[in-house]
């Protein structure tokens, strides 16, 4: 687990690198999804209503063509990197005790 955060924040530096880079302002609040994938529909749709039930964000599930099930939780929020990199590491936490996949998360550019 730890690797796995180690991992997920220097990403999430990367991905801020490249934002001040297009001029962002961090603390600007803006909508950012952290997005899931499985292909699970039970493990979706739990990690799904347990995100919405706690309130965490605003989940929204979906099923592709090819029977991949997306979760995105929405969340207004600031991205400066100790906001970014906590709340990333929380959804990190949470995709491993639900077993789906974190692939990271995004925002517009403020």
């Amino acid at each position: 687990m730890f690797e796995l955060l180690t991992e997920t924040a220097k990403a999430d530096r990367d991905l801020l690198i490249k934002n001040d880079e297009a001029g962002d302002d961090f603390n600007k609040p803006r909508e950012v999804d952290f997005s899931f994938v499985t292909n699970d529909e039970t493990r979706a749709k739990g990690f799904t209503e347990y995100v919405i039930g706690k309130s965490y964000g605003n989940a929204q599930m979906s099923e592709s063509e090819s029977g991949v099930f997306r979760v995105l939780v929405l969340i207004n929020m600031p991205i400066n990197q100790n906001i970014i990199n906590c709340v990333s590491g929380f959804m990190l936490c949470l995709s491993r005790l639900f077993q789906i996949e974190y692939q990271g998360w995004g925002s517009v550019v403020q």
